[in-house]
């Protein structure tokens, strides 16, 4: 073959894709002063991994939620009928002490998540080795101590006071359905360290098949009690106990054959690594205590003040507007991958993201509302069967707090980070104060529509706007801190 010289102004046949990208590199590690190309190309393959991540646990997340939404269709009419409205409102109120009882790890859970976000941002398995165990053997000493706590009391307990009951079977069956609860609720506390891993290692498509898994479970479990004329006691022992179930697989098949390497072992237990979680779950576990008051207390508050019948209604159109929730699977797995991100200093991949993540969520969350409002209805009619009329103020009332919720959700996952969740948190916790206070007036005047406007008033007035400011300049600062 011939030797050809090509002038120097004329184009290069060689010139691939490969050397563009690299051009492009050059010009991205100039402007954001990386050190290297090659850094820029190693961030680009992170973020790339983190947005599959993102995408996988979304999707699968959808999929739970639609398991979640099969269930309801399935068993609200199917236990609305076989319970009555008192048994039903009370099975509703027992059932949403699970999320109370989320408190009694005190935000250990959510730290360790947080945690091994850090360390998997900085490649440091044995770092998070040390947290995981660290975090087993403080929450098992403190899922006993709950349960002897419960055994204690029961007896001294007065059930009909505290549901708002009046019928002597659901007098009966309180107590031993919420000690169900409780001690399935407990023995998650511990096994629950492995979803954590799943979540902190960017892994919560994992987790939701589990938890998907759990929820089928829980399901077919209702149906056969129901059908062999079971009480309260068994259905809450198949809502809670047959996930509990699912979670033992998990950690087992988690930490013997995923990641050895992260078994809890008491040779790993170190005390300055347990105060580093206790100080990060102090503050999610206010923050969690005051996620009690703005999710929460709906249920209660109406119980005590209006009766459990109430609380039936109201859960039955609350049940059908979290159907729109569906907001908070998208951002769920935006918060340890923002702190990934924080961890390597991709701050610009963190504030982007975080942009495009509020805009989607807000467009997403007011369709759903939207159409939640016009179906629902038809849908109360069907699950419970009867005709609540045209679109009434507790409807609409729902249909904002859709909305509401996937913008917290969003703010949490942007904000709930080093530096900036000690501020997040004080202005959640003043913003669900003031709803409780909201929430305690209308009920006392007999408005049930009131309860839920409570919450939209209260973190309208004091949340949106300061959670908007915080995440802007949080990133802003951080940013002119690494240039």
């Amino acid at each position: 073959m011939p030797l050809t010289i090509q002038p120097a102004d004329a184009p290069n046949d060689t010139f691939t894709a490969e050397s563009e990208q690299q051009g492009r590199n050059e010009l991205l590690a100039h402007e954001f002063a990386f050190d290297s190309p090659d850094e820029v190309a190693s961030i680009a393959r992170r973020s790339e991994e983190r947005y599959r991540r993102i995408t996988l646990t979304a999707l699968t997340s959808l999929g739970a939620k639609g398991i979640t939404l099969l269930t309801a269709v399935v068993v609200v009419p199917l236990t609305f009928r076989y319970l009555g409205s008192e048994r039903y409102g009370l099975w509703m109120t027992i059932t949403s002490f699970v999320l109370f009882l989320g408190f009694a790890d005190l935000g250990i859970g959510n730290g360790l998540t947080a945690r091994i976000a850090e360390s998997h941002g900085r490649e440091n398995q044995v770092e998070a080795a040390k947290y995981v165990s660290c975090a087993f053997y403080v929450l098992l000493p403190l899922s006993a101590i709950l349960m002897l706590v419960f055994a204690g009391l029961f007896h001294h307990i007065n059930w009909r006071s505290i549901y708002g009951i009046q019928t002597p079977l659901a007098v009966r069956e309180a107590g031993f359905a919420t000690a169900v609860l409780l001690v399935c609720s407990a023995l998650n506390m511990p096994l629950g360290t492995a979803l954590r891993v799943e979540l902190g290692y960017q892994e919560g498509f994992i987790a939701d098949l589990w938890n998907a898994s759990g929820s089928l479970l829980a399901l077919a479990g209702i149906i056969f009690v129901v059908g062999r004329g079971g009480g309260l006691p068994q259905l809450v022992l198949a809502v809670a106990g047959l996930p509990l179930g699912v979670n033992v697989v998990n950690w087992i098949v988690q930490f013997w054959f995923i990641r050895p390497g992260l078994r809890p072992r008491s040779s790993f237990f170190d005390f300055g690594t347990a105060r580093q979680l206790f100080a990060i779950g102090a503050l999610f576990f206010v923050q969690q205590c005051f996620g009690l008051v703005y999710y929460l207390s709906d249920n209660i508050v109406i119980a005590r003040t209006m009766g459990a019948t109430e609380v039936a209604h109201y859960a039955i159109v609350q049940r059908i507007f979290s159907i729109g929730l569906i907001t908070q699977y998208f951002v769920a797995p935006l918060w340890p991958a923002i702190s990934e991100a924080v961890a390597r200093n991709d701050l610009h991949w963190a504030a982007r993201s975080a942009r495009r993540a509020l805009a989607g969520i807000l467009l997403l969350g007011t369709l759903c509302s939207v159409s939640l409002l016009l179906a629902s209805r038809y849908l109360i009619r069907r699950w419970s069967g009867f005709d609540p009329g045209p679109v009434d103020s507790l409807r609409i009332g729902f249909a904002v707090w859709v909305v509401l919720v996937g913008y917290i959700a969003t703010m949490n996952a942007l904000l709930n980070q080093k530096g900036v969740m000690k501020l997040h948190v004080l202005i959640f916790g003043l913003a669900a104060l003031v709803s409780l206070g909201l929430k305690l007036i209308f009920a006392k005047h007999g408005s049930v529509a009131g309860v839920i406007w409570a919450t939209n008033i209260g973190f309208g007035m004091i949340y949106v706007v300061p959670a908007a400011v915080l995440s802007l300049r949080s990133l802003s600062v951080r940013m002119l801190e690494t240039e």
